[in-house]
This record gives C-alpha cells, structure tokens and sequence, in this order.
C-alpha cells in the first residue's frame, strides 16, 4: 500500500509539473531535452562497460549526441523544428566522423581525453558554428552578416546561461523537498531523482523549459520577468511537497533546530514563489490557473509550517534554554510566521489577493530593515540573550555545573559570554565542576568534520570503533597510530548507524599476507569514498603502513550491508576465485569479476 501511495505521490507531481508547461514549444523542448538526456545517459553507460577494442566507437558516439543536442536546442529556439533537427543530425554525425578519425592519431583513449586541443577544437565545433548555421537555414545570403551574426551568439549565450542557472535552482528547489520528506520518512523522491537514469533525463528537461523560456524574452536576455517565469513553474510542486509533509508529520518523532530549519527554508522558499507568480503588477503575474491557484494555496499551508518551527525551538529551548544558533533559528521562525501571517490574510481575500501580497512583501522588507539596524546596534544581542539564559538556568539548579558551557561561551559568545563566566566564577557557581570529564556537547551543535582534532578523533574512536573480533589486541595500538588522513571523517562515521543498528564504522583484522608476521587491518566506513576498505599492515616497529588495496566488491551503497554481514557472521578468510598477474615489484593484476 505504501508503495502503490509513493507511486501515485511522484505520478502527481510529473503531471502537475508537465501540466504548468502550457506553452506548447516549451513543452516540446522539455520534453526533447528529456529524451537528449537519456540518449546522453545511456551512451555514457555502455562507454562505461564497453570492452577495449569498442571504446573509440562509445566515445564518438557519446560526445556526438551532446554536440547534436546542444546545436539542437540552440537552433530550435531560431528557426523551424524540422529543420533545426536536420542541421543538428548533420553537425552530430559530422562530429562523430571527425573525433572517430582524431583518436586515431592516440594509441589509447585515455590520451585522447587528456589532449587539451580536442577539448577545445569540439568546444568550437559545439559553438561558434551554430550562429553561423542558424542564418544559412533561412537566410544563406547572409551567413557573414556581422551584426546578424552577433545578435545570434549573445541570444544563444545568454539563453544558455539562463537555462543553465534554471536547472541548477529547480534541482536545488526539488533537493530541499527530497530533504523536506525525507524527515517525515518518504525517502521516494530522492530515491527516484538521484538514480542516474533519472537524473539525466530530469535535467536534460529542465535545461528544455529553461532555454524555452529564455527564448520568449527579447533576444533571450536576462530579465526579471523571465527570472520570474522561470521560479513559477516550481510553485505547484512545493504546494504538494509541504502538504504531504503536514499530513505525515505527526508520525514523526523528534523535534528540535533540525525540523525549525526545515520549516523555515520551506516558508521562505514559498515566499518567493509566491511573489514570483504575483509579479509587480497584475499584467506581469502569471496567468496560468494551476499556478495562480498554487501560490494562493501556499498562503494558507505556510502559517502552519512557521508554527510547527515555533513549537520545534520552544520545546528545545523549555529544556535546554538560549543559544546564540537558537536566537537565530527563531529570529527566522517569527520572520517565516511574519510571511505567513500575512499570505494568509492576503490569500482569504479572493479579490486583490496578489495585491495584498505585495504590499505584505513590502512591509517585510521594512521589518528586515530594522531588524538588521537592532542587531547592528546590539539591541536584544543573541549572546547576551543566550549567556543570561544559561547563567539563569545555572542559578536555579536546573542545569549543573559540569553542563555549563563556560569554554563556549569564553570563546564563542563575546563580550556578554565572557562577562557571564567571569560572573559564575565570582559567584563560585562552579565549584564542584569536575576537570577531567570533557564539556559535553551543547544540543543542536554537533561538531563537524573539520573541528574534530586528530587527538581529539582518536579519543572518539577509542571509544566508537568495534572491531572484529571484538576487542581485538592490536586495536587500541592501531587506533592510536592510525595513519590515515581521514581520521576524522571515521570518526564521524562511527557516529551513524547502519539499518542493523550497528555503529557506521568497523576495523577488521584478518591474516590477509600469509608472507607478513600478524594480523592485517581492514578499515570499512559508511560515508568515506575515498579511503574505504583501506588495508593497513603493520611494520617491525609497531608502526602501521597503507598497503594497496583490491576491493572491487565494495562501495558506499553497500558498506552498512557489509558491516552488518561481518557483525552477524565475523569475517570469512577465503582463497581468491580467479588467477593474478604477478609483476616483479610483488604487486599483482586480476579480475575478481566479469562486466
């Protein structure tokens, strides 16, 4: 059943999508940048798996479509479908002949690839020819007519740029909804969006209506109406997005800044597609029914997400009391609350509603205003708030000494930090903190990745890293001569779970080099592409050095399986099933699987 909703939740947003598109040659370049996407994908797929001897064939063909489909999206925008896509098919086999014939002159297709000159030689293929085709089409009298000529390449920049800078906001636009759900547990859109075939096909649209659209305008030239044609489009996927997300909220557990940001971004987010639907004036808003309809449904879903975003950061800070992030983090929840407030009262007027909108995103602009001259000023100071909050707390015994954050509020909350730890030290409101227990981390502020010292994460890992077998002999040696660059990045893996419940990380010993004295060590990790499976072998001082790895049956799709797997049956010792090269430095070449 769940499945079956899923699928109908995505079918409804392509059809909303799709049904926003009411301008038919938009419609039509959408969906042939659709179709150029997945030709584009499936021709660098068999580039991937192609064997040796085809690869030169895979490479024409693939630079081939993008060259044919960049042309093809050009020239639709000036001149006839037929004939664009006829000029275009030319330019593409012409090019697939001549960069088949320019790898012949590269005993490899790797050196091909790192010739400077061919990049450049298809870039000008790709580019300076299409103004000059564009006039030959309908005009070949004048193909050297320069002020033609440059009319036609600034257009086609522009319009490109345009589009380039639409599909990077829509998929920023459709990775915050993915974020958006996924905290109330529908994982499907970014499930669905982040799979390549997909993706490509997604995005090869997405450039379509942005170079549509980016046609309409004069010349293709940036402007704010096309700006604003172009952030419409995604209102009505937002609508269904933060519905969905009210609806199945109350069965998530958890609360706190993670879902006020969330909520927040998604209030804002719909602020400006809301104004971008209403425009400046009503002859410039959209005219289109679904998206007029959409914007003026998101005046009555916003107030309710604002409100989640209070109820988040009160309870957070009923236990916890002031931070500076969490005066910020609500400094923003009143200003969502403030949009939504106010869409909301625009939204239950059906008549003028688009007007009270932008008066309302006047009146906000004037609250933005004073409120960046009261920080400036330090009038309601988030660290002062903050510092008497938790010296407050300190007083009345609802948080102890050895909680109270004196070393962040020294370094990290200024003047009125410093101020509050000098204030407790002479109240002697800390006596009794203990000196060997490390701070406890404040709620909210984890640390991240580049604050985590070497000594620091070998202190974490001491105390998060399993092995296998557990409490291995040699694990505390090599936990605290680990050499590894990426110390910190496994410590924070340590800190995920994997769907078993174990902790995102594991050090495997093994007798891997029957050659070599001991155990060798095998670093697996959840979230680390670039030093994973690692093998370390340890030398005659006790030192541990990197040793080259073969792990083709590992990737980051499958590390938490592979950790479970080794928690639930240890590690299994096996002679490899297939014959190596042996070359004379020790090293060896093989093939532990077929394509």
């Amino acid at each position: 059943m769940l499945s079956l909703l899923n699928r109908l939740f995505l079918l409804t947003m392509i059809a909303i999508s799709f049904s926003s598109l009411q301008n038919r040659r938009t419609l039509t370049l959408c969906l042939a940048g659709a179709v150029l996407g997945l030709l584009e994908w499936v021709a660098f797929s068999n580039l991937m798996m192609a064997p040796a001897p085809r690869e030169h064939i895979w490479v024409s063909l693939l630079l081939a479509v993008g060259i044919f489909g960049v042309a093809s999206f050009t020239l639709l925008m000036h001149v006839a479908v037929r004939k664009a896509l006829l000029v275009s098919l030319g330019l593409g086999v012409a090019s697939a002949a001549l960069i088949l014939q320019a790898q012949g002159g590269y005993a490899e297709v790797a050196l091909f690839w790192r010739a400077p000159q061919m990049w450049v030689a298809m870039g000008l293929l790709a580019t300076i020819t299409l103004p000059f085709l564009a006039i030959l089409v309908e005009r070949p009298r004048d193909w050297a007519d320069y002020r033609r000529l440059f009319e036609l390449s600034w257009s086609m920049v522009c319009s490109w740029a345009v589009a380039l800078f639409f599909c990077g906001l829509a998929w920023g636009v459709l990775m915050a909804c993915h974020m958006l759900l996924s905290f109330v547990g529908i994982t499907l859109l970014g499930d669905v969006l982040l799979e390549p075939t997909v993706a490509a096909v997604v995005s090869g649209a997405l450039v379509g209506a942005g170079l549509a659209l980016a046609s309409d305008s004069d010349g293709g030239y940036l402007s704010p109406i096309l700006l604003l044609k172009l952030l419409r489009l995604l209102t009505p996927v937002l609508l269904v997005v933060m519905v969905v997300f009210i609806v199945a909220l109350p069965w998530r557990t958890g609360e706190g800044l993670p879902l006020a940001a969330l909520c927040v971004a998604a209030v804002l987010g719909a602020s400006t597609l809301v104004s971008s639907v209403v425009a400046d004036e009503d002859t410039n808003a959209s005219a289109t029914p679904l998206l007029r309809a959409s914007a003026r449904l998101l005046g009555f879903v916003m107030p309710v997400l604002a409100g989640v975003a209070l109820w988040a950061i009160g309870e957070r800070v009923a236990q916890y009391g002031w931070t500076p992030i969490r005066v910020l983090v609500t400094t923003a929840a009143l200003v969502a609350a403030g949009y939504g407030l106010s869409y909301f009262w625009a939204s239950c007027h059906p008549q003028h509603w688009m007007a009270r909108v932008r008066r309302s995103n006047v009146g906000m602009a004037l609250v933005l205003i004073v409120l960046a001259i009261i920080w400036l000023l330090r009038i309601g100071s988030p660290e002062a708030i903050s510092a008497a909050s938790q010296v407050a707390r300190l007083e009345a015994g609802t948080l102890s000494a050895d909680e109270f954050p004196d070393t962040e509020m020294r370094m990290y909350w200024g003047l009125p930090g410093q101020k509050a730890v000098d204030y407790v030290v002479e109240k002697n409101l800390l006596v009794g903190k203990s000196e060997d227990k490390p701070e406890e981390a404040v709620p909210d502020q984890e640390l991240e990745v580049w604050d985590i010292g070497e000594d620091k994460a070998r202190q974490m890992l001491l105390g998060s890293l399993p092995s296998s077998p557990a409490d291995h002999p040699l694990r505390q040696s090599f936990i605290e001569t680990y050499p590894g660059w990426d110390i910190a990045y496994l410590a924070k893996a340590c800190e995920t779970r994997t769907q078993g419940n174990h902790a995102g990380c594991l050090l495997v010993f093994v007798d891997l080099l029957p050659g070599e004295a001991g155990d060798e060590a095998i670093v697996l990790s959840v979230n680390n592409p670039m030093n994973n499976g690692a093998v370390f072998v340890q030398t005659a001082n006790g030192e541990w050095e990197k040793a080259t790895a073969f792990t083709p049956g590992l990737s980051l799709d499958n590390m938490g399986a592979v950790i479970d797997g080794i928690h639930a049956k240890g590690a299994v010792i096996e002679p490899a099933p297939f014959s190596v090269l042996k070359l004379p430095d020790g090293g060896f070449i093989g093939a532990a699987q077929r394509p």
